[in-house]
């Protein structure tokens, strides 16, 4: 068990999930949405052909795009049946095949593996985010910390 006062010194390399599911950028969020529940994750860190981290995407902003398709379901009330059905298909495709680029958000805060758990966490309560992705000095995709990762962390450093 590590000492309570040594949690927040920890190095994110010891406590991030090297194991990262990622999806490019010019992949779609119906694949994106298989990845998430393939994988039971909420967040993927989007990558480029060089596995560069430029963008996140989270469950959280496909809601926020379920909003607007919400505002155009409330409009189909007043179709017919018929019409109904052909433009839920149409919305339901049309957002499917949506690039994930378009709806990523590509303002990220980026860890380096020798960054602190303290560190983590001031830049997760800055920037209001529950993940992180941890980037080596080359700008490659190394691992990933959330939440999740610190809290348990903390418990485990917790005095008995």
């Amino acid at each position: 068990m590590l000492a309570q006062h040594n949690v927040y010194s920890r190095p994110i390399r010891d406590i991030m999930n090297r194991e990262v599911v990622t999806i490019n950028a010019a992949g779609t969020i119906h694949e994106a949405l298989l990845l998430m529940d393939e994988n039971r994750v909420s967040t993927l860190p989007v990558v480029d052909n060089d596995d560069h981290c430029i963008g996140i995407l989270s469950a959280a902003d496909l809601i926020e795009t379920t909003r607007d398709v919400d505002e155009d379901i409330y409009e189909l009330e007043e179709a017919d049946i018929a019409g109904m059905r052909f433009l839920l298909d149409k919305l339901s495709h049309a957002m499917g095949s949506e690039s994930v680029q378009s709806l990523m958000s590509e303002s990220i805060t980026v860890l380096r593996p020798t960054a602190t758990v303290q560190d983590a966490v001031q830049m997760m309560l800055r920037d209001r985010v529950h993940h992180l992705p941890v980037q080596d000095r080359s700008g490659l995709l190394v691992g990933i910390v959330s939440t999740m990762d610190l809290l348990r962390e903390f418990a485990e450093a917790a005095p008995e």
